[in-house]
Order: C-alpha cells, then sequence, then structure tokens
C-alpha cells in the first residue's frame, strides 16, 4: 500500500520538492549576504533602542538591492501558496481519480480494507506536506531571523503564515481537504476548483476572523501630538471630524487605532469650523491646537511579537483538530457511504 501510494503521486510531490530546492539553494547562497549586511550596520549585537533602530534602517537599506530581497519574498510567497499546491496537486486527485475512473472496486476487491486503504493515503501524504513545509519554514526561518528582527514584521498577517510552524498545520489540513473533496465530489478538476477555493478562503479568513482571538491583545493609551502625521476627514454637515493616526509601531501587529475623549468615548466632533475643516482661514495653524485644547488619546489595541509563539501554537492547534476532524469524517465516509 504505501509503495502504490508513492507510486501514485510521485511526480507531483518531486516537483514540489524541486522547487522548494530551487528556494532552499538561494538562501545558502545568500546567507553570507544577509549575515555581511547585519553586521557591517552595526544591527548585530548592538545596545540601546535608538541605536538598534537605526542600525536596523540601515541594514534594511543595504539589502533593498541585493539577491537576498528576491529570495525573502520568494520564499514568503512559497510557503503562503504551498497549501493550495498541495491541496490541488496532491490531495484532490489522489482519491477522486481513483473513484472517478473506477479502479478503487479492485483495490476493495483484495484483502485491504476501505479504511486502511484512505489512511495510508491520508497518513503518507500528509506526512509528506508537513515534513517539506516544516522543514522550509525551519530553514527561511533560521535565514531571516535578523531580517525578522530589523522590520519587526513576522507577527503581522503577510509574514506569520510563513513562520514557525503555521505552515506545517496548513500543509497537512490542505492536504486531507484535497482527499475530503476528492473523496465526496469524485470529480478530479472538481474537487481541484473546489480545494483551490476553500483554502483560499481559509487563508483570507483565518488572519481576520480567528487570529485575533487567539490571544488578548494589548491596549495602549497616549496623549494625542497634533502635530504628528494623521489622517483627518471632515463633513460639512454634521461638522464632524474625524482623527486617523498612524502610529508607528516595531513588532507588533496593530487591529485598531481610535481618538478617544477623556471620557473615553471616540471621538467624532464637532469641530470649531472657524479653527479646523475647509472654512476655516488658516487651518494650518489653528487646527492643531483646537485639537490640543481637546485632550484627546490614542487608543491602540495591538498584538505584541512577543506573543508571536503563543499564537503560533494555539493556531497550529486549530488547524491540527480541522486536519483530524477531516481525516475521521473521511474515513467515516468511505467505509460508510461509499458505493
Amino acid at each position: 500500500m504505501i509503495w502504490l501510494t508513492w507510486r501514485q503521486f510521485r511526480t507531483p510531490v518531486l516537483a514540489t520538492g524541486g522547487l522548494l530546492l530551487v528556494l532552499l539553494a538561494g538562501m545558502a547562497l545568500t546567507w553570507t549576504q544577509v549575515t555581511d549586511a547585519a553586521l557591517d550596520a552595526g544591527f548585530t549585537g548592538c545596545q540601546g533602542a535608538d541605536a538598534c533602530a537605526q542600525a536596523a534602517d540601515t541594514f534594511l537599506s543595504a539589502l533593498r538591492y541585493g539577491q537576498a530581497k528576491p529570495v525573502y519574498y520568494g520564499g514568503l510567497a512559497t510557503l503562503v501558496v504551498l497549501p493550495a499546491v498541495v491541496g490541488i496537486f496532491w490531495g484532490a486527485p489522489l482519491v477522486a481519480r481513483e473513484l472517478e475512473t473506477g479502479t478503487y472496486r479492485m483495490v476493495f476487491s483484495q484483502s485491504i480494507g476501505r479504511g486502511r486503504w484512505l489512511l495510508v493515503k491520508l497518513l503518507g501524504g500528509g506526512l509528506a506536506a508537513a515534513l517539506g513545509a516544516g522543514l522550509v519554514s525551519l530553514a527561511l526561518g533560521r535565514w531571516a531571523h535578523l531580517i525578522d528582527a530589523a522590520n519587526g514584521e513576522r507577527i503581522l498577517p503577510t509574514t506569520f503564515p510563513a513562520r514557525g510552524v503555521v505552515p506545517i498545520g496548513y500543509a497537512a489540513l490542505a492536504f486531507v481537504l484535497g482527499v475530503t473533496a476528492g473523496l465526496l465530489l469524485r470529480r478530479t478538476l472538481t474537487a481541484m476548483a473546489v480545494t483551490l477555493v476553500v483554502i483560499a478562503g481559509l487563508q483570507l479568513a483565518v488572519p481576520l476572523l480567528v487570529r485575533p482571538l487567539l490571544v488578548t491583545p494589548t491596549t495602549t493609551l497616549t496623549a494625542l501630538d497634533p502635530t504628528a502625521r494623521m489622517g483627518m476627514s471632515y463633513s460639512m454637515e454634521t461638522k464632524e471630524l474625524r482623527l486617523e493616526p498612524m502610529p508607528e509601531e516595531r513588532d507588533g501587529w496593530v487591529l485598531s487605532t481610535t481618538v478617544v475623549t477623556p471620557s473615553g468615548t471616540e471621538f467624532v466632533g464637532p469641530s470649531d469650523s472657524t479653527k479646523c475643516g475647509p472654512e476655516a482661514p488658516n487651518e494650518r495653524l489653528t487646527c492643531p491646537d483646537w485639537i490640543a485644547a481637546q485632550h484627546l488619546s490614542t487608543k491602540l489595541v495591538y498584538i505584541p511579537d512577543a506573543k508571536f509563539w503563543t499564537l503560533q501554537w494555539r493556531e497550529f492547534g486549530l488547524l491540527i483538530v480541522l486536519t483530524m476532524t477531516l481525516s475521521a469524517f473521511s474515513v467515516w465516509w468511505i467505509r460508510r457511504r461509499l458505493a
């Protein structure tokens, strides 16, 4: 059974493995470029927040035009796209092709039971997908650890699914999802299309709806600086004034930014139209003073980088629970419902 399963999906596995090897080779060739740039910028072993921030900017600027930049973004794209590739080309055809052509009846007529037949496929493909994603995530995390420390973006939704153990969970879930779709739909192309839609939807929904609920965010309240860079919208009808500060929160994922009054309610005006707004004769000078007189504060809700691994393990656990649930459902379905 193991040999037969390998024969069935060795081509997509070898093709995917070849692409991953190209990425690993790129990281190996640019490893010294990244470490040397960090050393030359003084980022390696820097002391003090201001000195490290300046060294980090110098380090990142040095990498902007080198070979490390495409490798970095290529690694992010690879681990984000990998679950879809695994689900579509590994998982969906594995069982759907057998059901579509009817060859599964020959297998079931032998001494191998339905449940065992499916379990071998799920375990073999799922472990291969998890191993491949885990190795690439580990290598990319080690290669990019200085870049992550400099830009403080590893907890952001664009980087988070390409770090730590989460890529393992997404790869395993995508494979089982593809197998389940093929088992239910019995058509290879249909199963591939449905798998793509579900995986893409999952990767969009989790950061927006689920991930912020997995840890308790941090909330800070600081006095609003009216001279700082911020967005501003003004309604001529209601005289409402909305302020949108742009905090530069390093090492954190900002969930929301709200301007609040001394009582804690969101500030929406109304404003003094003679000092703030398009009717004010000298708005550039009078509006900051008027805003300062309101004693406003900026309420910032964010997830700090310190909670990165807590968030990683909780999301990974959620993905594994979904994977096990789909696997159990597939085994039940093939034993009870497949004719």
